[in-house]
């Protein structure tokens, strides 16, 4: 694209110069294929957009979400309560629940705190993403066609202004293309 917007302005001069060598006047025409040209390349880079836009729309956030695991885990936290109360020393059997519980509190904290900072990471990440595409990915989409749009600009403004005055636009290059003839008479 970069090619076409730095070589387009230089067709235009050449052919303007080319149209300036002819005997007669053809600016009106070649004002109105430059507008046509433009506005052509203005509608197309309108539509591409809305094409693109209309696909988004249909696509929803919740595609994007992965889904979430449910597997369980089928492990027994406690298993003092599975050998049944022993009789013979009822407290020592109670000590032995209770320090099960102190150590599964303990494991479930290690394991929640993992949990939370896992979580805290994911959260950064995907916030670091949203940064990422509204200060690059976005930009970029949004610029691709800038290029194309200026250039289309400039032409419409080009190709009105040899409409609006064809005998002077006409006039102007054919003074270029005498010019040229005196600088190189094979012309």
């Amino acid at each position: 694209m970069a090619y076409i917007a730095a070589l387009t302005p230089i067709f235009i001069i050449a052919m303007s110069i080319g149209l300036g060598f002819s005997k007669d006047n053809w600016f009106i025409e070649f004002g109105l294929a430059i507008v046509v040209i433009s506005a052509g390349t203005s509608m197309i880079l309108a539509f591409m957009s809305g094409r693109k836009a209309a696909e988004a729309k249909k696509e929803e956030f919740e595609m994007y979400i992965p889904p979430s695991d449910e597997g369980r885990s089928h492990s027994f936290k406690f298993t003092a309560g599975m050998m049944g109360v022993d009789t013979q020393n009822p407290y020592e059997h109670l000590q032995k629940q209770i320090d099960e519980i102190k150590q599964v509190a303990a494991q479930d904290e290690r394991t929640f705190k993992a949990l939370s900072a896992s979580t805290d990471r994911r959260v950064d990440i995907c916030l670091a993403l949203i940064r990422f595409h509204e200060e690059v990915t976005l930009p970029k989409i949004l610029g691709r066609g800038t290029g194309a749009i200026i250039l289309a600009g400039v032409l419409t403004i080009i190709g009105s202004a040899y409409l609006a005055v064809p005998i002077r636009a006409y006039q102007v290059f054919a003074g270029v293309a005498g010019a040229m003839r005196a600088w190189l008479p094979a012309l």
